[in-house]
């Protein structure tokens, strides 16, 4: 297993910026503000006139694409320097100084989602013409979305307290559970391990190693549960009080617009898993056997069977090379390219967030992907998911 002491696999965000403290990110915000304002100037109440064509509607969208890929260059190197390093005071300010930005640009363009919801509301045929066929999911999206819109000064006020409190709580759950340090039995010896190794640890081989790592992890955010569960609750909490004021028809009516699925979907999908159930549990008993274990435990449902196999991470990078090129060589392409422009965050370290995800970036054509790499089997698959959807981020 490769120790991050060795190697430390961390990403390359330069392509962005430079650093914390390059003069091109205040320039960059102070352009993207400006341009906002020159949309404000030319479009806030002019989009519901007569002689507003879908020619102008796609002037528009063009324009606010410009922003968005604008914005969408520091929120990758932002909140990206932020996850891979919470415990930095520099991260921290980036951070803060961009969710700061952030809300000011989606304040001044609120009227959009508004002056656009009503025009393709009141005139549905316009999202069919030919110049804006590029933009039919997202006129069709802004279009369903209108009807549970507000005013837009209740929109403001809705965008001021979710930055100073869901989005606040979300960011103290995470900077939080990701400082937290934790002692554990690893492979027979003591370890003081940080929150990102764990979805890699409780995957482990060894059983023990799996069994110490949960009840020294859980047992610890036991301890100070009142911050972790005040966090939940409260962003919950906002979002229930949130849904109802748009009159969503449940909590969870605009995930469902959002994934462009419905309810009954859903439901079909939750009632086939719960008719064929007894093929879970044929597999779980498998399982038990293979592992010859008497009972299964919690810590073994999603563990990998025992081996004394490890893996570099150069033999992971070979495994992913391998899989996408019989797949299809272009992807293998885009695989590599990924690797060799150092795209990857992989090291655990203390302030790290937990979890796994593909960041894509729209202007580079590429993307950013943060996983914890322990040189365990369970570390491939998850890396081979991020990149299969790679292939949207380089089209």
């Amino acid at each position: 297993m490769i120790s991050t002491r060795e190697k430390e696999i961390a990403w390359d965000l330069t392509e962005l910026f430079s650093g914390y403290d390059d003069p091109k990110i205040p320039k960059t915000m102070n352009a993207v503000i400006e341009k906002a304002d020159e949309i404000i100037n030319q479009y806030k109440d002019k989009i519901n006139r007569p002689n507003f064509t879908a020619q102008d509607l796609h002037d528009l969208l063009k324009e606010q694409e410009e922003i968005l890929a604008r914005s969408r260059d520091l929120g990758i190197f932002s909140i990206n320097s932020f996850n891979a390093n919470m415990a930095l005071p520099e991260t921290k300010a980036l951070y803060n100084k961009f969710m700061d930005f952030q809300s000011t640009i989606t304040k001044k363009l609120v009227f959009l989602q508004l002056e656009i919801g009503r025009l393709v509301s009141d005139n549905r045929q316009i999202i069919n013409e030919k110049i804006l066929s590029n933009y039919i999911n997202h006129l069709e999206k802004i279009r369903k979305n209108f009807p549970y819109k507000l005013s837009e000064a209740e929109e403001e006020v809705i965008l001021d307290k979710d930055h100073y409190g869901a989005k606040a709580w979300e960011q103290l759950k995470n900077s939080w559970i990701s400082t937290r340090k934790f002692k554990a039995m690893v492979e027979g010896k003591e370890k003081e391990i940080s929150f990102s190794e764990y979805r890699s640890l409780i995957l482990h081989p060894d059983r023990e190693t799996r069994i110490s790592v949960v009840k020294s992890v859980c047992g610890g955010l036991m301890k100070e549960e009142e911050i972790y569960s005040s966090a939940l609750r409260n962003i919950c909490g906002d979002w229930v009080k949130t849904a109802k004021r748009r009159n969503y028809d449940s909590p969870i009516h605009h995930s469902l617009m959002y994934n462009d699925t419905t309810q009954e979907i859903i439901n079909k999908m939750i009632n086939t898993v719960e008719n064929n159930i007894g093929i879970y549990h044929r597999f779980l008993k498998i399982k038990t056997k293979l592992l010859n274990l008497p009972k299964l435990g919690g810590v073994d449902i999603f563990a990998y069977l025992p081996s004394e196999k490890k893996y570099t991470w150069d033999e992971i990078k070979k495994i992913n090379l391998e899989v996408y090129n019989k797949f299809d060589k272009s992807f293998e392409e885009i695989v590599r390219d990924i690797f060799e422009r150092n795209h990857i965050d992989a090291s655990t370290r203390e302030g790290k967030t937990g979890g796994i995800y593909c960041s894509p970036w729209y202007n580079g054509r590429s993307a950013f992907i943060l996983t914890s790499f322990k040189g365990l089997l369970s570390d491939i698959p998850f890396l081979t998911h991020e990149f299969f959807g790679l292939d949207f981020s380089y089209i």
